[in-house]
Order: C-alpha cells, then structure tokens, then sequence
C-alpha cells in the first residue's frame, strides 16, 4: 500500500511502528492504512499510538491507534461492512422499512405503527447509537424506560421492528450479533396511561394562553384535550371536516409521515370514522383557527393518499413553514408548552405527558356520559377500550348538552 506520510522520520521518539502503522508530520497524527472487507483503501489515525501515551494538549480525549486497529482488525475477521456498523439504529431502521416496502404491499394500519415506532424511537438516545456499539445493556435500559411510559403490547410492536431490523442489519454484516435477540417483554408488563388531573389541565391551559411563546399552541391543545381526537386525526382535519353551523368535527382520515412524506391515510379503524361534537370551548377555538388561517405564498399545501388523491385545506399548519404537520409536530408543540410551563412554575410543576395523554384526559373527565356514547366519541372499535360491547350510536342533542355542562362544570371547578 502506497504511502504518502512516513514510517520512519518525524515520528516521536522511541515509537516502533508496526506494518501498515505511519506517523504524519503535518496532522501531528499516528495513522493506520487498511483495506475494508470490500477491498476499498481506508485510514483511521489518532493522536496517541497507544493507550497510555499522553495526549497532546488541548486535544480532544479519543481512542489511541491501537485501540482502534484492534476495533477494525476484529470487524475484518467477521467481515463486518465498518461503514455499516457506524449507521445509527433510527438509519438502519429507514434503510430496512425501505427494503420492506419495496418487497411487500403493507397495510395502512402497519405502516402506521411501523411510522409511530420510528417516531419514538427518535426520543432515545438508543436511536441515535451506531448500531457497532449496541449492546445487549443498552437495549435493557431503553426496555426500562419504555415499561415507565408505554403499555405493554405497543413496547412489544416497538421491540418486533427493532429485533427485525437488527436481523437486516446481521444480514448486511453490518453488525455480528443481535443486541435485541434476548429482549422481551409482557403484554401486561407495561404502565398504565393515566390522565392529569382537572386541576392541572386547567392550569397548563390557561397558561399557554398567556404565554407569548406557548399562546399559538393554545387552540390545537385544547382541542385535543376536549374532543378526544389522536393527534394524527387532529392533523388530517381538513376544512371541510369543521361543521361551525351545527357545531360538529368529521373525523374520516388521519396524516401520517411515512418515509419522510405527509400521507393520508384512513382512520385507525373502521369505527375511527365518526362525528364528534365541539363543546363551546373547542368552537371558539375553531372559530379563531379558520379566521387566522393563512398560507405562504398563495400556495396551499397539498397532501396525497396512498392512491394518490390529492387532499387540501388543512385546518392545522406549521406556524412559521405553514406545510402540514403530523403527530411529531404536535408531540413538540406540546413537550416545549410543558417545559415553559415547569420553568415558570418551579414549585408547583406538571408531569410531562404525551399528546395520547389528552385523549385519555378527555374521556377521564366525560365518564359521566352514557359509555356507547363515550365509545362512538373516542371512536373506539369495542367497548373494552372503554366499556362495553361497540354500538353505533351518534349524540343526541340531550348529550350533546351534558358534554358543554361536564365540561362548563370542569373548568370552573
């Protein structure tokens, strides 16, 4: 192999470079010359040559090149691709779901759960480790926090992909043993989503209408804290969705962002497609929503369904961009909202929550309506989510009446 520094002058005193090992004079660096398992030339260097040697001062502290060969040395014996072992895992997740539908044809229902796994998974240091250093201890601690947060059976969806796309990553001889293989976890051995309090949501809301930096948040969450919609279904309302003369929301799709796209998809599940009511609250909210909407650029943002329908008129955009947004955003919105919150109020702070977390707030504080009614407002496929068998039952007037006194009698408690 061709060298272009020197193994032999300029080096520090008293170093034996062993073959392939060179000292450069310019970058005051130790470097290693090797070839990949693909037979492409590479360099590693390193300001010490060894692990005890002292390093230079005013460097940054890093591996000596020793250390490092040994790494590379041990990853050519199993013909490891060095590229593909510095992915991180949220890359090599991309790489493998890109590979899964260009194979297969999935169903909505799965690419949205593949897209919610992606998506939790960028809150975690986990994602963002190359997927060489991965160790079976890093993945019992991400296991840990998940249980503290997440049911269950969504811990084990997250834990499918995962040791799924690991098993891509083996394949590709990116890695050469599976961190996730021994990882499992219980339906049941999960943390239960549990409400904040009345107290507490009235409190955050008040002061995210206050807030110069959280008061354009203000509308979309109380929204979502008073009808019950998954963030995905508030970001796919469109215009024609909002009933202001009879004080309905159309709930018939949701926008999900699958490979980096805003897609449209269909509600979550059949019983997803429903009409829910505003509270007096939510209407006003909806009326400053549509008076203050605007677009940039006289260009209206355009988003497509999987058959490639154009869907327009999105009630709900991003405050600088004005382009579509999707849970993500809201997740954001939402987790800044909080920590304004806690900053201002130190003594008496709220416990961080999740957009979901909403949902379960709202039908928390309407218990008290009839549980076929509450079930066709969540949209709920059977009443084990909520309580009973399914029936489809659409508010009466009467009901209607008591969601604006439930929640008149709640927020002014």
């Amino acid at each position: 192999m061709a060298n272009k520094t020197t193994n032999m002058k300029n080096k520090p005193a008293r170093k034996t470079l062993r073959p392939n090992e060179y000292y450069n004079p310019k970058t005051k660096r130790y470097e290693y010359h090797y070839k990949d398992c693909f037979g492409k030339e590479r360099v590693i260097s390193s300001y010490r040559l060894e692990a005890t040697d002292q390093l230079p001062k005013g460097k940054k502290s890093s591996k000596s090149l020793r250390e490092k060969e040994a790494e590379i040395n041990a990853q050519l014996e199993n013909n490891v691709d060095i590229d593909g072992a510095k992915l991180t895992l949220l890359e090599v997740v991309d790489k493998y779901l890109n590979s899964l539908y260009n194979r297969k044809k999935l169903a909505h229902n799965t690419k949205v759960g593949y897209n919610v796994t992606v998506n939790t998974l960028k809150n975690y240091k986990l994602g963002y480790m190359e997927i060489g250093k991965i160790r079976p201890e890093h993945c019992e601690e991400w296991l840990a926090d998940m249980k503290k947060k997440y049911r269950g059976s969504s811990i084990q969806t997250q834990i499918s992909l995962l040791k799924r796309t690991l098993e891509y990553a083996l394949d590709y001889d990116y890695i050469t043993k599976n961190p996730f293989r021994r990882i499992t976890t219980d339906r049941s051995d999960s943390k239960k989503m549990e409400a904040i309090s009345v107290e507490d949501m009235n409190r955050f809301l008040e002061f995210c209408s206050k807030d110069k930096n959280s008061s354009h948040c203000y509308d979309m969450l109380y929204i979502l804290f008073w009808t019950g919609l998954r963030a995905s279904e508030l970001c796919g309302l469109t215009l024609d969705n909002i009933d202001m003369d009879n004080r309905m929301i159309t709930v018939d799709k949701q926008l999900q962002c699958i490979n980096h796209t805003h897609v449209v998809l269909p509600t979550k599940t059949s019983n997803g497609e429903r009409i829910v009511p505003m509270t007096d609250g939510v209407y006003e909210c909806f009326k400053r929503i549509i008076k203050n909407r605007y677009i940039k650029g006289d260009i209206e943002p355009v988003c497509y369904d999987e058959k490639g329908n154009a869907y327009e008129g999105f009630v709900f955009l991003a405050t600088r961009s004005r382009k579509t947004i999707v849970r993500s955003h809201v997740e954001e919105y939402l987790q800044n909202c909080i920590k304004r919150f806690n900053n201002e109020n130190p003594d008496n702070p709220i416990i961080k929550f999740e957009p979901h977390i909403c949902r379960h707030t709202f039908a928390t504080n309407m218990q008290y309506l009839p549980p076929k009614t509450l079930q066709y407002i969540l949209g709920h496929g059977n009443i084990s989510t909520t309580m009973d068998n399914y029936v489809n039952v659409k508010p009466s007037d009467e009901q209607l009446s008591q969601i604006n006194n439930i929640a008149n009698q709640l927020i002014t408690n």
